[in-house]
């Protein structure tokens, strides 16, 4: 668990482990140099299983991840944000794959927990709100070339038609063997210093694993407020794109035709970082770059339409596309044309950027997210709700 000044929400994010119904755990958290009251906090837990390392100075947000990892010593290890929680199963529930499966990777769902409220799933979301899409408890089994594949389908660099039972690892989502770090820093000395870290490990360890398990259940919820890094209601104008420039810390994207600092930008260009790292199935991994085109400038349509100041970036689409051969050209205009009129039209008609962001996201079939009031069902932070999840939700 790595942390920084967040004092207030990690206390739940350490509980959330400490209630897990396996018991057999460490939990190594990283201070990244914090100037709140983290220690005591952490302190405040009398519990043999916790292990608290401090920074003095501050570390960025790969080294902090990259030192708690350093002092991990369980055979299988996850991550988990200071501002989230774990179901109270979910360890439980993933060793049974483990030990049915003989896996090294175990990725299981995510849901939402909207602290402030936003606009998502074309509606607009109260505060306190749980969103849980509809799952099955079923354990799917992929090679990690499809696997890598279907990673790449979905931010926008190929056609291959998208497997709903695929789920990416986020890190926090995803129990890994310790061995897949190892393999992983034996090409990428630090793995985590590319933004974002996340996305990086998870097209990286297709690369070094041959079976890649998706367990269907939501046994992580994750904090959706205004400090978080991805497009939201909480991010107008610049602030979106001044983020991730924060981010990035004047690191240039390097395998992407564009440039700018948005969030499938960069998504895009931490992936094609990792394919240029682990290049051994890079025959099998090609890259669609209209599909990339015409998926970047539905992405900017949508933003656009959430009120964040895109001018700068559709002028360097635009540049960039007169670049390309004429042959590609072609095929970029002829695929973005549908959309032409609706990015002209989206503050009168907002569905028109609703229904780009469903083809852009190409959610599962089965993707019709309930959402349950915390008021109406008694809990009001991201512990309870992953509590409630449990108790109300979860098979037994």
């Amino acid at each position: 668990m790595p942390t920084y000044n967040r004092a207030r929400l990690l206390s739940l994010a350490v509980k959330s482990v400490l209630q897990q119904s396996f018991e057999d755990f460490e939990i190594v958290i990283s201070n990244g140099g914090s100037t709140d009251d983290t220690k005591q906090v952490v302190d405040s837990f009398d519990d043999p299983r916790i292990r608290y390392i401090e920074s003095k100075e501050k570390l960025s947000i790969g080294d902090n991840y990259q030192n708690a990892l350093n002092h991990a010593t369980g055979e299988y290890i996850t991550f988990l944000s200071d501002d989230d929680a774990f179901v109270p199963v979910m360890l439980e529930r993933v060793k049974r794959v483990i030990e049915t499966e003989k896996a090294e990777v175990v990725a299981f769902r995510v849901c939402s927990y909207y602290h402030n409220g936003d606009i998502a799933f074309n509606r607009k979301v109260a505060p306190n709100t749980l969103a849980i899409s509809q799952f099955t408890g079923e354990v799917t089994k992929f090679d990690t070339a499809q696997a890598a594949k279907l990673l790449y389908s979905l931010y926008g660099l190929n056609n291959l038609e998208y497997d709903d039972r695929f789920i990416i690892s986020f890190l926090a989502n995803a129990v890994y063997h310790h061995s897949i770090f190892s393999r992983v820093r034996a090409i990428k000395s630090h793995p985590f210093a590319t933004t974002p870290a996340d996305l990086y490990l998870a097209a990286a360890v297709f690369f070094v694993t041959d079976w890649y398990y998706c367990l269907d259940e939501p046994l992580h919820v994750w904090s959706n407020w205004a400090d978080n890094a991805t497009a939201s209601a909480h991010k107008k104008g610049d602030e979106l794109r001044e983020h991730y420039e924060k981010l990035l810390n004047g690191e240039k994207l390097q395998f992407t035709p564009l440039k700018f600092a948005l969030p499938q930008n960069c998504y895009v260009n931490t992936i094609l970082q990792a394919k240029y790292d682990f290049d051994n199935r890079a025959d099998e991994t090609k890259i669609d770059w209209t599909k990339y085109y015409s998926t970047i400038y539905e992405d900017l349509i949508r933003l656009k339409g959430m009120r964040i100041n895109v001018t700068r970036e559709l002028d360097e689409f635009d540049e960039a596309l007169r670049l390309e051969p004429s042959e590609l050209q072609r095929q970029v205009k002829s695929e973005i044309s549908n959309f032409r009129f609706a990015s002209k039209q989206f503050l009168r008609k907002f569905p028109s950027v609703v229904r780009l962001a469903k083809r852009l996201f190409r959610k599962r079939k089965s993707d019709k997210p309930i959402f349950i009031s915390g008021e109406a069902s008694g809990f009001d932070d991201v512990l309870g709700a992953a509590d409630f999840l449990l108790a109300n939700l979860l098979r037994k």
